[in-house]
């Protein structure tokens, strides 16, 4: 049984299919999951479509799926504000495709309840669950190790940095996470650590934006940069190795989401060796 101190609220909303407004009748074909504490939002959609054949022989079965795909570009889109893309959603989708209202859910680990949700509700137990290759699901396995190494909830452990007081006025861009180290040899350390989150094979802007940020801030003070991937690119996938050049090109130091527990606790004992040197 989970720890109810580290449950977390969530809402959950089941996707319908209903091509028959008049008969009142659907399918549950997917669910989206939203954790706002861990500004988390994500989805999963059925690609078994024989009960879709069955119960509406005319679907349009190229359409239902790209759903999956459509909504993981459309979450990305709206990471800024989530909260608002799930009331669009709500307004918006209202005729073949339905969401449901919000339902809670206490949860450990969003992912995972949205893949417990999913099986029990869409009921496709089988299949194959979306990998962690958005940037979403990728900070989400980030932010779970920094809560099993009692790091995400340090008030030294910052969430969401801007960029524009570290490069210029009227950057935009937002750091995930960061800190500073407060003392390195019982002394004051001001030597700023960014953690960003991004995928190699879907974020390339993303990767370019990241070595042209990190090089404005380093003309002004010593900072590091640790950008956490999905995983080392596979030979041949130039795409991703595309992405993996320009990081490495811009000294920014790269760790695969596999060694996220391992990178949280390298934080965890960084800050427990300062708070022992300051005292």
């Amino acid at each position: 049984m989970a720890d109810e101190s580290n449950l977390k609220a969530c809402s959950y909303y089941l996707v319908r299919y209903a091509p028959n407004a008049e008969r009142e009748e659907f399918l549950n074909i997917g669910l989206f999951l939203n954790c706002a504490e861990d500004q988390f939002l994500d989805c999963k959609f059925t690609s078994d479509f024989r009960r879709i054949k069955r119960y509406h022989p005319e679907a349009d079965l190229e359409f239902l799926r790209e759903l999956q795909s459509h909504f993981e570009q459309q979450i990305q889109q709206h990471e800024d504000n989530l909260q608002g893309f799930v009331e669009e959603m709500q307004q918006s989708l209202s005729n073949v495709i339905q969401l449901a209202p919000a339902r809670p859910v206490l949860a450990a680990e969003p992912q995972t309840q949205l893949r417990q949700l999913f099986e029990r509700l869409v009921g496709e137990r089988q299949a194959g669950f979306p990998a962690a290759d958005t940037r979403m699901r990728i900070k989400q396995g980030l932010v779970e190790a920094l809560r099993r190494a009692r790091v995400f909830d340090d008030k030294r452990f910052e969430k969401c940095i801007p960029a524009e007081p570290l490069t210029h006025p009227g950057n935009p861009f937002h750091f995930d996470f960061g800190y500073r180290p407060p003392m390195t040899g019982g002394k004051p350390n001001g030597h700023l650590k960014l953690i960003h989150v991004l995928s190699l094979h879907r974020d390339h802007e993303l990767a370019s934006v990241l070595s042209l940020t990190m090089g404005y801030i380093r003309e002004k003070q010593p900072a590091e940069l640790t950008a956490i991937i999905e995983g080392w690119p596979a030979r041949g996938d130039k795409a991703a190795g595309h992405s993996h050049r320009i990081l490495w090109d811009a000294e920014i130091d790269v760790r695969p989401l596999a060694e996220v527990d391992a990178f949280a606790q390298s934080i965890r004992n960084e800050l427990a060796q300062s708070a022992s040197t300051a005292n």
